[in-house]
């Protein structure tokens, strides 16, 4: 199975304003990449295209899906992460009115929520159950990738695939040669829930997140064969179309 994971367009950062759950919407340069970043994620041709239900993720979401005579499924729970109360607010504001929380939530975001919001642990949590709901559980019979969870700071069991078969389905073509089809899923969300699905598989510490360079509409995708022991790729596709800062 192949699982890609797309961040939305541009937004307007000018203002360097908390940007989580609010519904913010596209930034001129936004809306003139739309399209081009739309036929570019048309060029995997997913078989699913789920998405954020946020209008920066669903728009994006919308258009590949229709170009690719899909219907896109929006859920919430691909939302970025939770800010609560600091929700559309200045970092300067936050800054002057709660430094000591603010402190607090700098030094240990990965543990730390903020007033109102969900800690990246949360965040994490709520998108490996996204994962296993909207895509592993509902397609259980191509196997399930060994995601690292276990080495994440989650502390969820290991996902491991059963003892018989590959769980995905052989396929012989016209030439005689067999070959695995294998199911690709397109997510068009957030950086914060990009950052936490690749540390979950990647076993890299959640507190390492930011180090992660995930720019407006690039791609971010995993790879597992279906047999029981073999590996989870990972690759990271950023063209020049993916401009703005790597937050």
């Amino acid at each position: 199975m192949i699982l890609t994971f797309m961040r939305h367009p541009p937004i307007d950062e000018s203002d360097e304003r908390c940007i989580g759950h609010t519904d913010v919407a596209l930034s001129p340069a936004g809306w003139a990449a739309l399209l081009p970043l739309a036929e570019r994620a048309c060029r995997l041709r997913p078989d699913r295209v789920l998405c954020s239900d946020l209008q920066r993720c669903q728009l994006l979401g919308e258009a590949i899906a229709t170009r690719l005579g899909l219907a896109a499924e929006p859920n919430a729970t691909w939302r970025e992460v939770n800010f609560g109360m600091w929700e559309n607010r200045t970092w300067s504001d936050i800054q002057s009115t709660e430094p000591r929380v603010l402190g607090e939530w700098l030094a240990d975001f990965d543990k730390v929520s903020p007033p109102g919001g969900e800690s990246f642990q949360q965040l994490q949590a709520r998108v490996l159950s996204a994962i296993r709901s909207q895509i592993t559980e509902p397609q259980s019979d191509i196997g399930l990738p060994p995601v690292l969870q276990a080495e994440s700071s989650t502390g969820v069991s290991a996902v491991v695939p059963g003892e018989s078969g590959t769980g995905v389905s052989p396929v012989v073509s016209s030439t005689g040669e067999t070959r695995v089809l294998r199911p690709h899923y397109l997510v068009v969300t957030h950086a914060g829930v990009i950052r936490a699905a690749a540390s979950a598989f990647t076993g890299a510490p959640l507190r390492n997140a930011f180090e992660r360079a995930v720019p407006y509409g690039s791609l971010t995708s995993f790879s597992w064969d279906g047999g029981r022991r073999s590996p989870l790729r990972f690759a990271v596709d950023i063209e020049p179309l993916a401009q703005g800062r790597v937050t």
